[in-house]
């Protein structure tokens, strides 16, 4: 079984998000009306776990494309999730946040796509995309996705402290019909 190699493979991609990017990431989740996020394949489910403990955590969001998203308004923040920065999906959605006035992070292998250049906050995760060449031992960009995932769930751990929250108003915010 290949779990170790894969929890060894993680444990190496290298830090290069600073404690004052995750401080700027918290600040502006704290100080926003309304949170978005978007991603496309496995990249945006790991954007959507991520929106869950957001939920959880008494944070008003959204997915974009999903029917019950609200409109978007001036300083709003949008979460994009993407290794390659060069979907066109969301780079379309980025434009059209950008035209409103809506801050924009983004979570990324590439911090030089035109994605990452619409940004208002970077985040740069540098592991194998499934554009990119690297020497993973798994396919595509399952390095980016897994890392992506836990630097979220990293963050989470941030907001807690930073909202004042405990794990029983998390649980009481959690789902009760599933």
């Amino acid at each position: 079984m290949k779990i170790k190699s894969i929890i060894n493979e993680i444990s190496e991609v290298p830090v290069t998000i600073t404690d004052n990017q995750v401080d700027q990431f918290c600040n502006l989740l704290n100080n926003t009306r309304h949170v978005f996020v978007s991603g496309a394949g496995r990249s945006g489910l790991m954007i959507k776990a991520f929106a869950n403990r957001l939920l959880q955590l008494g944070y008003p969001v959204s997915v974009i494309g999903e029917v019950t998203a609200p409109h978007t308004h001036n300083k709003d923040v949008i979460i994009f999730n993407t290794a390659s920065g060069r979907s066109q999906n969301l780079l379309l959605q980025a434009k059209e946040a950008v035209a409103t006035g809506v801050y924009i992070i983004v979570v990324t292998t590439n911090p030089s796509s035109e994605l990452a250049k619409l940004a208002n906050l970077v985040l740069h995760i540098p592991a194998q995309s499934k554009v990119s060449d690297g020497e993973s031992i798994q396919p595509m960009g399952a390095l980016f996705e897994q890392y992506s995932l836990l630097f979220f769930d990293s963050l989470v751990l941030e907001l807690i402290k930073s909202r004042d929250v405990n794990e029983q108003t998390m649980r009481d915010n959690h789902a009760n019909i599933e």
